[in-house]
């Protein structure tokens, strides 16, 4: 018989680029690891902050170091555990997800953030899903849905 997993939703609204990353914070204790967190939103929406937020969550100790890796596709930061922050935004199509290894880690070790994670061909179960949207100003609104 197969396990059904409940589904949680929640939505937050922050007020500024601080608030996304303590969001993220906080968020980083109920990251299960091994992990994946699946970030979706337009560009400036706080993708990458709150990624460095949830580094910092995961003990990674200088938070500064974590930039979007739209060029490199993949970062690696060591906290508690492997953090493996990666951007899909310049890949289309499986041929390039297959390129840069990405199923070497996925969801095997560490903790792994996928930004611009609609380009993924495939879905992942459990995966924590965040949406960002700009909501006027320095706000952005983040819906949360993760799986019990």
């Amino acid at each position: 018989m197969r396990s059904r997993r409940r589904r949680h939703t929640a939505e937050f609204i922050s007020k500024s680029p601080e608030e996304t990353a303590r969001i993220g914070m906080e968020l980083a204790r109920s990251i299960p690891v091994p992990g994946v967190v699946l970030l979706r939103g337009d560009l400036g929406t706080g993708k990458t902050t709150l990624t460095r937020g949830i580094a910092q969550g995961l003990g990674l100790e200088d938070p500064s170091l974590v930039n979007s890796p739209s060029f490199t596709l993949i970062n690696i930061y060591q906290g508690t555990c492997p953090i493996y922050h990666v951007d899909l935004y310049r890949l289309h199509g499986a041929r390039d997800l297959y390129s840069i290894g990405l199923d070497d880690f996925l969801g095997k070790d560490g903790v792994t953030i996928v930004e611009w994670s609609e380009r993924l061909a495939f879905s992942l179960e459990g995966a924590i899903e965040i949406e960002l949207k700009d909501a006027g100003d320095d706000q952005r609104k983040l819906r949360i849905t993760n799986y019990e």
